[in-house]
This record gives structure tokens, C-alpha cells and sequence, in this order.
């Protein structure tokens, strides 16, 4: 068969060519989409905690003087606990305790200084 002039074509090489880089490129598109998921959920994460950490601040410093104490609760999958040290200031300091998907625990902490 002879080739009619003027018209061209792909060969097999070059269509398997293509279709290899387009492969790779879904690959590695697919793998970022993952590790993008996984960074979604642990911002999440870290956004409940800080937000859990900072109510507590806050309920704390709402309190009268006299009434800030050490204390704990459980919200969700976190635990809260905090300490008070000092008298004037009361250093109060915060720590959200939850479990690592990969096993053991983490804790967060923040101190937060109530005045008279």
C-alpha cells in the first residue's frame, strides 16, 4: 500500500507514546489530589483545636477572678485540660489532647494570662 500524498497520520510508536505520558500525568495528578485531601483534613483538625483551645480562653477569662480553676472536659474526640498557676497575673495553660491516626497521641497547648 502506498501512501496517498498530503495526508498524514499517527503511527502505533507514536500513539503509544501518548497515551504513556498521559498515563503518568493522571498518576500523578491522582497522587496530589490525595495528599491534598490529607492536608484538607489535618488543617481541619488543627482548626478545631485551636478554635476549642481559644473558647475555653475565653470562657476562662469571662469568669470572675476568683473563680478560675484548673479543670477538664471531653468535646468531641478532644480532650481539654488546663492548669492555673500564679496569683496576679493567673497563668492559665490550655492543653487539647486527641488521638494520631497513626497511633499514640497529640497535644496542643496554649497559655493564656488572666489579670485581676
Amino acid at each position: 500500500m502506498s501512501k496517498v500524498q498530503g495526508q498524514g497520520g499517527f503511527t502505533l510508536t507514536e500513539l503509544l507514546i501518548s497515551v504513556i505520558i498521559i498515563a503518568v500525568g493522571v498518576v500523578g495528578f491522582a497522587s496530589a489530589v490525595g495528599l491534598a485531601s490529607t492536608e484538607l483534613w489535618i488543617g481541619r483538625r488543627d482548626t478545631d483545636v485551636s478554635m476549642l483551645l481559644v473558647d475555653q480562653a475565653e470562657l476562662l477569662k469571662a469568669m470572675p477572678y476568683d473563680s478560675v480553676q484548673a479543670g477538664s472536659r471531653v468535646e468531641g474526640d478532644y480532650r481539654l485540660d488546663w492548669t492555673v498557676q500564679g496569683a496576679e497575673p493567673k497563668k492559665v495553660i490550655l492543653a487539647a489532647t486527641y488521638d494520631k491516626s497513626s497511633g499514640g497521641q497529640m497535644a496542643d497547648t496554649i497559655v493564656v494570662l488572666i489579670p485581676r
